[in-house]
């Protein structure tokens, strides 16, 4: 018997079991009964079947014994509770697990059998470069390539990772991100300890399912582009779920970026707008055009009264930010879908300084170590910012200056 499970039910209903279906219909041998997720060899077969199970019903692996094969699709999302069960199926009889997924998350049963458990696994790592399209390839000869180079688009197998995916990943990311050692490298991701949002949570937005129920309250966060290569984005949230995400290169936006928010125009309770240098005309502009507006200077001081116990934060930037990190920590995010926003979040760092104050790194400190500006988690972090004295964590925000 075979029984599959992944790390949510749709991508067992939609993934696994649809290429299962494609598999099954130019097989060589005849299946008597195949349903949405589940087939046998014979309908009254007791051994010779396969099925999917649900991810958050782990009472349903009970009962299964003898000769098994159980295949745990994206194994880091898989929860501890079905792991539990799944050693419990595998505790009589002839049991194999195969478990496959991207190295993202650091801890859990996946990542322990690659660490500190991998004398009972029998383990493989696939990188990019292991790949039919980037064979022969090396990460420096990547590196070395011009955008326009023909190489970057010879790719003998067009449905597997292509040479221009990594090398636009090498270009957006970064060698030394993340999120590039996992996505790209196939591995675990070597996160420092000063990282602000760990990739785990990141992973885990990533994969939340979330919702818009089209009536509540939207609040909005506009990073707003300085000179050279950085971008201006828009975000919109319902709540805790990112709704929208707009990314602009032009050196003056403002017009598109109007047009993007108007159809949240009824629903936008605040925007909040990045107001230093160019960021003051932009919230000007956009409160001029009906909307309710929060100038947010991040460089300012951190307008806030610490109590025995609380953090306390240099600059209004590591206050808003540590409120993000809070809801990322107690899984308060969901609709995260953009991998270079991850990437940024994920190259954020902090520290303390003399005074013992939480200190975010500034932008030109992540230039300075090869990290292109994070634009992207600036907008996420403004989008979030609660200006109205108070946030669902314990920390205790500052009432902000409005545009008038």
């Amino acid at each position: 018997a075979v029984i599959t499970t992944a790390s949510s039910w749709t991508q067992v209903k939609e993934q696994m079991w649809r290429k299962i279906h494609q598999a099954a219909a130019g097989a060589r041998y005849r299946i008597d009964t195949l349903n949405r997720t589940d087939m046998r060899q014979s309908p009254d077969s007791e051994e010779n079947y396969a099925i999917g199970l649900s991810t958050n019903q782990g009472v349903r692996f009970q009962g299964f014994h003898g000769h098994l094969l159980i295949i745990v699709d994206e194994g880091p999302g898989v929860d501890p509770e079905i792991w539990e069960a799944i050693e419990g199926a595998s505790a009589g009889g002839i049991v194999h697990i195969l478990t496959l997924g991207n190295p993202t998350v650091i801890g859990g049963r996946f990542y322990d059998a690659f660490t500190t458990e991998r004398d009972l696994w029998k383990t493989f790592t696939i990188n990019a470069f292991d790949t039919p399209n980037l064979r022969g390839i090396t990460l420096e000869d990547l590196s070395g390539w011009e955008r326009d180079d023909p190489r970057l688009d010879d790719a003998p197998i067009p449905y597997l990772i292509t040479r221009r995916w990594v090398w636009e990943r090498i270009s957006t990311w970064g060698v030394t991100s993340p999120v590039f050692q996992s996505r790209v490298l196939g591995e675990f991701p070597k996160q420092s300890e000063d990282a602000l949002i760990a990739i785990s949570w990141l992973e885990a937005a990533q994969k939340r399912e979330g919702r818009d129920n089209g009536k509540g309250p939207l609040h909005a966060g506009i990073d707003v582009a300085g000179p050279g290569e950085d971008e201006t984005v828009l975000y919109v949230r319902a709540g805790s779920h990112l709704v929208a995400q707009h990314v602009w290169r032009d050196p003056d936006p403002r017009g598109a970026v109007l047009a993007a928010l108007r159809p949240y125009q009824d629903r936008m309770a605040m925007v909040n707008v990045d107001s230093a240098g160019m960021g003051y005309y932009f919230a000007k502009h956009i409160a001029d055009n009906g909307f309710r507006v929060t100038e947010i200077n991040v460089g300012e001081a951190a307008l806030y009264s610490a109590t025995e116990g609380d953090p306390e934060f240099y600059l209004l930037k590591a206050t808003l930010y540590w409120a993000l990190r809070q809801r990322f920590a107690d899984g308060d995010v969901s609709g995260l879908t953009d991998d270079l926003a991850i990437s940024q979040l994920a190259a954020l760092r902090y520290k303390h300084d003399a005074r013992g104050r939480i200190v975010v790194e500034s932008k030109d400190s992540m230039r300075a170590r090869g990290v292109k500006s994070p634009d992207r988690a600036e907008a996420i972090m403004l989008a979030f910012a609660d200006v109205r004295g108070g946030s669902r964590t314990d920390l205790k925000l500052p009432v902000l200056r409005r545009a008038a």
